[in-house]
């Protein structure tokens, strides 16, 4: 009697068992997707709008007082050698203006005080729009180096701050000054804050006197270097009347309107550029287009902002 036949078994290699494993496996994966993931709305509750609002005011501060003490210099800087290449091709021509009524903001003159290493342009006019620049002429006053008062006013702690270190200055130091009449040179005889007791200053014939911010930073005060014209002063032609933001310490309301539009224009730059980005996809090209602008319009608010504030500041 024979054995009954054993039974057949399918062999399948090993590696090939394998290998079939993962393929189904991978069928399987792609037969079956994941699920999306469920993105949670973002909620903007109080404390979020506190919050979010602090760090915005925190940050325009400090970028404000980045423009004043960094942004405002290397504006000033540039404007100052614009207007000493213009100036000094005009006294080549001699048509630098020195009689009449002066326009505002005309570059008439050039005040260097060696004791210090100061060159500067000085301009008509010291309201704040004037001395963002660089020093500015009162128009009550007279051209340097004639008969009579010329008064210049300068910044101290921002747009360059030309006239930091007018402390300085002692009894007996020159101010040269250049104008469209020539060069003519002021002895130092008196360095006094505002708030000084009065004393007998001495009757001359042309009389100059530099005013900037005191202290820096908070001024309550103002200080006062005066110097005495080293010659015979020219006669008098430039005078005008007393402009009330000419004088020291005051600010400027004459941007008022164009800080308003400008401030308009930055406002809705910012929420287009945010409401459109919380509907694209892709935010990065958006930003990097907005940014340039909305920096431009940052600037232009911060220029018109800082004319709010102290010409002597």
């Amino acid at each position: 009697m024979s054995a009954p036949p054993e039974p057949e078994v399918d062999t399948v290699d090993s590696a090939s068992g394998r290998g079939l494993g993962r393929s189904r496996r991978r069928r399987g994966a792609e037969r079956e997707p994941r699920p999306p993931r469920e993105r949670r709305p973002f909620q903007v509750t109080t404390g979020v709008v506190i919050a979010s609002g602090l760090m915005l005011v925190t940050g325009l501060v400090a970028l404000f007082g980045l423009f004043l003490f960094v942004g405002s210099g290397i504006a000033a800087g540039r404007d100052q050698d614009v207007m000493y290449d213009d100036l000094q091709e005009q006294l080549a021509l001699a048509t630098v203006p020195v009689n009449g009524a002066i326009p505002t903001g005309t570059p008439i003159g050039i005040v260097e005080i060696p004791r210090l290493r100061v060159e500067q342009v000085f301009v008509q006019g010291s309201a704040s729009e004037q001395t963002l620049g660089g020093p500015g002429l009162r128009h009550d006053t007279v051209l340097p180096g004639q008969a009579g008062a010329s008064v210049l006013v300068g910044r101290r702690a921002t747009s360059g701050a030309p006239f930091r270190h007018l402390d300085q200055l002692r009894v007996g130091d020159r101010i040269e000054v250049t104008t469209g009449q020539g060069q003519f040179t002021y002895v130092v005889d008196l360095v006094r804050t505002s708030d000084s007791p009065d004393v007998q200053i001495e009757q001359v014939p042309a009389r100059l006197t530099l005013v900037t911010s005191d202290p820096a930073l908070t001024p309550t005060r103002s200080l006062q270097v005066s110097a005495k014209l080293d010659g015979d002063p020219l006669p008098a032609t430039t005078r005008q009347g007393t402009v009330a933001d000419d004088l020291p310490g005051e600010g400027s309301s004459g941007r008022q309107i164009s800080l308003l539009l400008w401030a308009q224009a930055l406002l809705i730059v910012t929420a287009f550029t945010t409401w459109t980005a919380l509907r694209k996809p892709n935010r990065g090209g958006l930003w990097i287009g907005a940014l340039p602008v909305c920096l431009a319009l940052l600037w232009k608010v911060f220029e018109n902002l800082a004319v709010l504030l102290p010409n002597t500041l």
